[in-house]
């Protein structure tokens, strides 16, 4: 009766063993799979957009993403002002959107293109949502 214990204690410890190992074999998949997924649409680039404005014509704006996970972003005011704003920092990307540091909104990541979300991080509705897309240039 011990002999019989015995075994089914060692038996459920390996059991146990190899379900923890499986288990982050897992969890590395499934972060390889999201920088293959990156790789696969091919996220990094430089897009391009006019987007909507309150009180201006439209927001012309120019977005690089590069390997290193640094963005360089600049828009300019069109019909307001001639001046170029500039933000540069670290990209990250979680479940598909795309997060530019510093940046009070972010992209749902899309085929050749991001669409800018709204400051909930909602996709954004109605007449001007297709405005609200930066296409890849290259």
């Amino acid at each position: 009766m011990q002999k019989l214990s015995y075994i089914l204690v060692v038996l459920i410890g390996v059991i146990f063993a190899f379900s923890c190992i499986n288990n982050k074999k897992n969890v590395n998949q499934l972060l390889a799979t999201e920088d293959n997924a990156l790789k696969g649409i091919g996220l990094l680039g430089t897009y391009e957009g006019n987007l909507p404005c309150a009180d201006c014509s439209m927001i012309s704006t120019l977005l690089s993403l590069d390997k290193n996970k640094q963005y360089h972003l600049r828009y300019i005011y069109v019909g307001k002002s001639e001046e170029v704003f500039e933000r540069r920092g670290n990209w990250s990307v979680n479940k598909g959107i795309l997060t530019l540091e510093n940046v009070d909104y972010n992209y749902k990541i899309m085929d050749n293109q991001l669409n800018q979300l709204d400051l909930s991080g909602k996709e954004i509705k109605g007449e001007l949502a297709e405005k609200y897309t930066l296409m890849k240039i290259k």
